[in-house]
Formats: C-alpha cells, structure tokens, sequence
C-alpha cells in the first residue's frame, strides 16, 4: 500500500499517468474544478468572508501538490524580515498532525513546546529553524493568527502554504513556481498536481521561481503565460548549506560528507530533488528509500532503514530536515544519522521582491 502511495503521489506530479487511469480521472478533476471555482466566486461576491487580522500577512504559497519549496521560503523570509527588526510571527494550517481541529502554539520563539505529532512535521521544522520567532498551526488561519497576535507583539505575519486560503486577507501574496516542474501535466487534481488553474497566477502579487538553474530561468515566460510589469518576478534555487549530525547536533559543512557511502530516506513531495542533491554534492548513496509526503514513521520503517546500513561501513544515513524533526533520537547507537539543512539563494530580482514586501508591511 504504502509503495503504490509513493508511486501514485509522484505520477500525479510529474503527470506521468497510464492513459486509462488518466482517462479514470479525468471525470474526478473536473468535478475537483468546477468546486474550487464556485468556492472562489462565493469569496469574490461576498457570500463567503474574508477577514482581515490586526497587522500585515504575507502569503507563500503555490499552485500544485507540494514540493515547491515553502517551507525553506518561509524560513528565509522570516529571517530576513527579523533582521529588518521586525517582531515576526509564522501561521501554518500543520498539515499530518494528530488533531487538525486544534490550534496549537508550537514555538513561543524561546522554546519548542510540542512535537512533530501536535505541530505537523513543517511547522515544527519551522520553529526549530527560526528562534525568536513565534509558530502557531490551526486550521482556521483567521482564529490562529488572531490568538498568535494576542500573545506576541506581532509587525508582521507569514502565512505558510496560504495561496489557496482565501479566508484571510493578506498584503502581499507570493506565489512559488519550481522550476523543474512548474505544472505537471497542466491538469487539476488528481488528473494533475494543480490545486488551481495556472489562470490563478493572477492572484498573486509577486511570483517566485524556485530550484531555477540560472538568472533568467523564467518559467513564464517559457509557458506563455503573461505576467504584467507591475508584478515583481524572483528567481531562487536552494543550495545546500551543510549537514546536522541529530547525536551530537554537531555541523558538517558539505566537504565532510563528499565521497562517503550512505543509505538516504525521505518523505517529502518531491524526493526525486532530494537524491539529486545529494548527488550532486558527492555523496555516495548506496540506497534510496522514498515514502510518502508528511509520512509518519513506524517502528517498523525505521528498522527497515537501520537494517538497510548493514552494508555501510561507517554505518551513516541522511535524510531531510523535515524527517528529522519526526525520528528525533530514535536510531541505534551503531548508525550515525545527519540531516541535510538548506538554504534559499536569490538568482535575480531579490530586490523588487523584498521592496514589494516592504511596501506591503508599512502600507497594507
């Protein structure tokens, strides 16, 4: 069951689908888009609300099924926004946790209060990568940050994975696009990865363009689609800043893990971009395991994996940031484990992204 996940999760996002099983779907994402139309024309006439918070919220979000890079997005902006010296607070829906019906703090910027189980695996990811800075998950976004804003003295809030959230208001509304697979098949779910049509890219303010390969990687442009002058348009990649050893909590910088042989594993949207990383990086990896996104690990899966290094020697695994948020310390004490940590690089038009965010704090 669990590989027919994983097989079915990566042939909707690269749309790669049997032409019968296409054919099988085809029916369900029609249905799937005439519903996400008559729910955004209820928001645009007024019979559905969208409510506004007390300070600014800028939104990061995408069109298709994960794997866009959110999340190291939303690290990187609440960075840079802190060192603007501003109080900065993180609003997630914490997709996979136990009970999405609650809202739950998950960082009070000083301390993680809960785990991976309350948070959601991203949201605790988050918080561990953005001290001083206050992490709360709800599914009512609107009833999340007004209690976030209650707490903390808040200039500003990041939405996390907010495009499709038309609820709550906000100022600026950033849309990312990966440029390796920036639209699937062009189809809508489950035919597709779209969650919206591409003609939704006119909702955005500002368009990112993430794991670009170069300065002018503007997917756009090459899809035809038109974007106006007024809409500023970033072009990012995410590069690999180094590895955390989760035992000791020690730094590797990328050269101390160049030509080793490991076993990697993760549970993420796009893992293909993960084993690719890796290799580029010289890593040596002996055998890949993929689950499937938010995957919450069992004992047994994590003594497939262990079991999986006996041919290591050292015995050494890496897997994602995300994933290590959930496993902890559960690993023997024969197999050493470390986390590949990212970070984003601005390719070109930082600067209007950052002027647009700006603009949108202090104006609204």
């Amino acid at each position: 069951m669990q590989r027919l996940a994983v097989w079915l999760e990566q042939h909707i996002r690269n749309g790669t689908l049997s032409p019968a099983l296409d054919l099988l779907l085809a029916p369900l994402a029609f249905v799937y888009g005439v519903g996400g139309r008559f729910r955004a024309g209820l928001y645009r006439l007024g019979f559905l609300k969208t409510r506004s918070l007390s300070c600014p919220v800028i939104s990061v979000g995408n069109l298709t099924l994960g794997g866009t890079g959110k999340t190291p997005m939303v690290i990187a902006l609440a960075h840079w926004l802190h060192g603007q010296g501003k109080q900065v607070g993180v609003v997630s829906r914490g997709y996979g946790r136990d009970d999405g019906s609650q809202t739950v703090l998950v960082s009070d910027g000083n301390k993680i209060l809960v785990d991976s189980q309350k948070a959601g695996d991203e949201p605790l990811l988050i918080a561990t990568r953005c001290p001083g800075i206050p992490v709360i998950v709800g599914n009512n976004r609107y009833v999340a940050g007004t209690q976030l804003l209650r707490q903390f003295s808040c200039d500003v809030l990041i939405l996390d994975d907010g495009f499709q959230h038309l609820a709550l208001k906000r100022d600026a509304n950033l849309l990312l696009v990966d440029a390796k697979l920036p639209f699937g098949n062009g189809h809508l779910l489950p035919r597709g990865p779209l969650r919206e049509p591409s003609t939704c890219i006119d909702r955005a303010t500002a368009l990112i363009v993430t794991r670009a390969s170069s300065p002018d990687d503007n997917v756009f442009a090459k899809f035809g689609i038109s974007v106006s002058d007024e809409i500023p348009v970033g072009i990012s990649q995410f590069f690999l800043r180094g590895f955390l050893n989760l035992r000791t909590g020690k730094f590797l910088s990328p050269e101390n893990i160049r030509g080793k042989r490991c076993i990697a594993f993760c549970g993420i949207a796009n893992p293909n971009s993960f084993s690719t990383m890796l290799e580029g990086a010289g890593v040596m990896v002996q055998e890949f395991l993929s689950f499937p996104d938010h995957w919450r690990y069992t004992e047994e899966d994590l003594q497939t994996i262990w079991d999986t290094t006996k041919g290591c020697s050292p015995k050494l695994v890496i897997t994602t940031e995300k994933d290590a948020v959930k496993i902890g310390q559960q690993f023997p004490v024969s197999v050493e484990v470390i986390a590949a940590s990212l970070e984003l690089r601005w390719n070109a038009g930082q600067d209007g992204i950052k002027e647009h965010l700006m603009h949108a704090i202090r104006y609204g």
